[in-house]
């Protein structure tokens, strides 16, 4: 498999696409990035169903709040917190030279991620957009339907989802290589964001 929806383009039109990604995901983004570790969990349930990111099944919600049966999202958090200790500053970029425990690490999020809905398991929709979010971006693009279609593939283990993650860390480097780094390309006010989160907005809704 090889990926190629970024290298191919000119910098100019990935920076169209990045500039043309809905503004709502946009203003989503800049609040769940200035949001306090105080204030992270119950923006982390509020922004995903907002993207619906379980549809149609309801996302967990935090104890304080919840109607359904443990676990709830505070214990879903709690039990990401050390294999996102364990990636440090991984990214997508970088993944192809994740380490054993790092793989054990990210199997590890796939897994409890998947118990978001409060039935059922998440598909890769729902645990993409998570992962997304708890790693400030740095390990994406969220396999929305757009990005699915564009990619032509809906991984439905961990192990897909990982080796697509790799191709995709490819087409950027070959991009970089013949061009500039991703966050030189993009428009300045997003040159701070990760490499994920760049990907995912070049690919994402309109």
């Amino acid at each position: 498999m090889t990926v190629s929806l970024i290298r191919n383009k000119t910098p100019a039109e990935v920076r169209a696409d990045v500039e043309s990604f809905a503004p709502r995901y946009v203003d989503d983004w800049d609040a769940w990035l200035q949001a306090s570790a105080d204030a992270r969990p119950e923006l982390f349930g509020r922004i995903l169903r907002k993207w619906q990111a379980t549809r149609p099944v309801a996302l967990r919600r935090l104890r304080c709040e919840a109607r359904h049966e443990a676990p709830f999202l505070d214990d879903l958090l709690e039990a990401a917190e050390e294999p996102l200790r364990v990636l440090g500053g991984l990214s997508v970029l970088t993944i192809k030279d994740k380490t054993p425990g790092q793989n054990e690490a990210l199997n590890s999020l796939w897994v409890n991620l998947s118990r978001l809905p409060t039935s059922g398991i998440a598909s890769c929709v729902g645990i993409t957009k998570a992962i997304l979010l708890l790693t400030d971006g740095r390990i994406g693009p969220a396999f929305d339907s757009q990005v699915q279609r564009k990619l032509g593939i809906r991984p439905t283990t961990c192990s897909e989802w990982l080796q697509t993650l790799e191709h995709i860390g490819e087409d950027i480097a070959e991009f970089e290589r013949d061009h500039m780094a991703l966050t030189k390309v993009v428009p300045t006010r997003f040159a701070a964001l990760a490499h994920g989160r760049l990907y995912d907005m070049a690919l994402g809704p309109r």
